[in-house]
């Protein structure tokens, strides 16, 4: 065993852990630049100064890309079952990597890159099975590729320049890709990718993709009638002096006096 590489890979699978049960964003961005950097350190012999400079470029780059697409996010979901039950599982599956090095035949790389290959598959398993939103998904899919990468070391020779140059570049763009489809989880309302509420209670539908149809235009009122509608005629109010409906001719209406009467003209 070397002890720089076995502490290397120590600090590698911390980072994972660090970003897999940690609910903070930033705390889940410091794991995954732990995780990019300290991986590709794990081999024999050591990448040449080049290489190390493109790996460090590339992870910063992309972890800076992660940061823009989740900037003013504060928490995802972490863990289900806590940091402690999350480490003791990526240390038994380290102990397995690395006591099965070569996985049957002889192993041209070093074992303790093997074991941290197992031991970031393992984390990697949780958030792809259980992640509800973009950022768990992300972070279980980068380790699902960099454990691979790393088992790859521990099974073969040392990478070359051009092998870590083509690394570098995929780091890039996985960052970019990480970061865009966050953006666009963040446009369309939050983080989650799958909505799951509590038991009775409604699941909010995310927004379709495909345009909502039109509704069909409400039925159009029916032309009036040109014929004038019926009047119905109003009584008219009495004029003073004038006898109340019904009663008898030649009475007056009560504190109305009687019209002078003019004097008789001569015959």
């Amino acid at each position: 065993m070397n002890p720089a590489l076995a502490a290397i890979a120590a600090v590698t699978i911390s980072g994972a852990v660090l970003a897999v049960s940690a609910r903070d964003v930033r705390a889940t961005q410091l794991g995954l630049l732990v995780v990019l950097l300290e991986a590709p350190l794990i081999a024999d012999p050591w990448p040449d100064p080049l290489s190390i400079l493109a790996r460090i470029a590339a992870t910063l780059l992309a972890v800076r890309l992660i940061a823009i697409g989740l900037r003013g996010a504060d928490a995802t979901a972490g863990t289900r079952i806590g940091w402690p039950a999350e480490a003791l599982v990526a240390a038994a599956a380290a102990v397995i990597g690395f006591g099965s090095h070569g996985l049957g035949a002889a192993g041209l790389g070093p074992a303790e890159a093997q074991a941290t290959g197992f031991a970031l598959l393992v984390l990697a398993v949780a958030p792809l099975f259980t992640g509800r939103d973009v950022l768990r998904l992300a972070v279980g899919a980068l380790l699902l590729l960099v454990g691979a990468s790393s088992i790859r070391v521990g099974l073969d020779p040392a990478p070359s320049q051009g092998e870590h140059l083509v690394n570098a570049l995929l780091t890039i763009a996985i960052g970019g890709a990480i970061a865009v489809i966050a953006t666009a989880a963040r446009a369309a309302g939050g983080l989650d990718a799958i909505d799951i509420g509590r038991p009775g209670e409604a699941v909010r539908r995310p927004p379709d993709a495909h345009r909502v149809a039109e509704p069909p235009p409400a039925s159009e009122p029916r032309p009036a009638s040109r014929r004038a509608p019926r009047r119905t005629p109003t009584p008219s109010a009495p004029s003073p002096g004038a006898p109340a409906p019904g009663a008898p001719a030649g009475s007056r209406q009560p504190g109305r006096p009687a019209p002078p009467r003019r004097p008789s003209e001569p015959g």
